[in-house]
């Protein structure tokens, strides 16, 4: 596959996930190995301990009001960071 191909799939796929984060969709985990570690500003960790966990940083009495934003793909051979 050419880059452009790979960064359209891997933006793809990060677009799929936060949408079914966002929705609480049980589809999350297709979207992860199953021995995958999540870094993120408020979890690390293994995906049994982010799926259906939310930021404790964020006090439930409050209404967020999100969007989705388009990810930024970084590729490195046959790994990326998004």
């Amino acid at each position: 596959m050419s880059n452009g191909t790979d960064m359209a799939l891997i933006s793809e796929l990060v677009a799929r996930e936060r949408l079914f984060r966002a929705r609480h969709n049980p589809e999350i985990r297709d979207c992860y190995y199953a021995d995958a570690t999540v870094a993120i500003s408020w979890q690390q960790g293994p995906l049994s301990t982010f799926i259906g966990a939310e930021s404790k940083e964020v006090d439930p009495r409050f209404v967020i009001v999100g969007s989705v934003s388009t990810p930024v793909v970084h590729l490195n051979g046959d790994k990326a960071y998004v």
